[in-house]
């Protein structure tokens, strides 16, 4: 098995397999004609899914699947930036590419490898019950470790949810960068909000305690498999219970510490969320052998105990009763030998009766020695 700090050196520096005319990280993007697209078909993603224009297309020079994100040309810089610097923690680039019929001359399309395991929604629907707490650390320090990249260039990222984060290659990776900037003054359109993902306090600044609000509710989805709130009917239910504190029970089985760091996490209070770099290092020296049991199952097990106990107990006191009844009907059948005599005939009755035994023992080895 694997420790934790394998598993945070292996991630963090495990560079993405190349394709075929893949751009090196080092490169700038490069524009690369539309034309040499085909089948190009929109994804139909979860309407909750911040609106995203996402395409899934052949590429002629290699054919092989990719996707075309659409993003607006106010962000090219800094996604550049984002890909030149973070590229081992994201999905691979290999360039953007223009729509020559678009009615907004301003809209591009990123070209990205199309992830072979899905978005981190689905994949975790399909795969929960395989993945080991091994592979749930490990996805665990892919996403960190690429939003502590992002951090550290001042950028921040404020759409991470499980249908942006893809599994690629056995790693879960950052896709969706649409609304990166580098500058927590931003406003998120109340229709392209993903909850529980966005903090729901809308007077708060949007900075990188933000994106560790985030953070906290995919590293729960992680330990549970399961999305958080499923039951919330719409997005104004959800956002008083989280306005109000209320947050998903930790899941039986995981790692006490782990919990609490998500639970930082997800805090509603700012000040509490820790950085990213923090969440890293505490991922990577925690001990995944103290785990949290459900309270149900505690106190189930605690009173199986209780009466495993009362029960060895019960055993011990009818074989110390049984064990001293015996004594006291031995004593009783010697004592009574004697008809009702003083306590003192029965110590004579002991020793006549030892006597009679050695004459025994003598009979019978001189019969013995009689028949050789």
């Amino acid at each position: 098995m694997e420790s934790n700090k394998e598993i945070l050196t292996s991630s963090s520096n495990q560079t993405n397999p190349k394709s075929p005319n893949s751009n090196n990280s080092n490169d700038n993007l490069k524009f690369i004609d539309y034309s040499r697209f085909e089948k190009i078909n929109e994804l139909r993603l979860n309407l909750n899914e911040l609106g995203i224009e996402l395409f899934k297309a052949i590429w002629k020079d290699t054919n092989s699947n990719v996707l075309l994100k659409k993003f607006h040309s106010q962000y090219l810089e800094n996604i550049k930036l984002f890909y030149k610097s973070c590229h081992q923690s994201i999905l691979p680039i290999f360039g953007y590419t223009k729509n020559p019929n678009s009615e907004d001359v301003e809209d591009y399309f990123l070209i990205i490898e199309y992830p072979n395991g899905g978005n981190l929604r689905n994949y975790m629907s399909e795969n929960y019950q395989k993945l080991s707490w091994n592979d749930k650390m490990r996805f665990a320090v892919d996403l960190t470790s690429g939003l502590q990249c992002i951090h550290s260039y001042d950028i921040v990222h404020l759409n991470l949810n499980p249908f942006n984060v893809f599994i690629h290659n056995n790693r879960l990776l950052i896709g969706d960068i649409g609304l990166s900037k580098p500058t927590p003054d931003i406003t998120i359109p109340e229709n392209k909000k993903i909850l529980p993902y966005v903090e729901p306090d809308s007077s708060l600044p949007r900075d990188k305690k933000s994106d560790i609000f985030s953070l906290g509710f995919i590293l729960y989805e992680l330990s549970s498999g399961k999305p958080p709130f499923a039951s919330a009917r719409h997005n104004l239910d959800l956002s008083k219970k989280l306005l109000s504190g209320e947050r998903e029970k930790p899941i039986a089985g995981t790692p006490i510490e782990y919990i609490d760091l998500y639970e930082q996490c997800w805090d509603n209070d700012p000040i509490v969320r820790p950085s990213a770099e923090y969440v890293l290092s505490r991922l990577g020296r925690m001990n995944l052998s103290t785990i949290y049991e459900d309270t149900e199952i505690k106190t189930f097990k605690t009173n199986i105990e209780k009466k495993n106990v009362n029960f060895n107990n019960k055993r011990n006191e009818i074989e110390v009763i049984s064990e001293t009844s015996t004594h006291n009907r031995l004593d009783s059948v010697v004592l009574d030998f004697g008809g009702g005599v003083d306590s003192g005939f029965g110590s004579v009755t002991r020793e006549t009766t030892n006597s009679k035994r050695k004459e025994r023992e003598k009979m019978s080895t001189f019969t013995m020695l009689t028949k050789m």
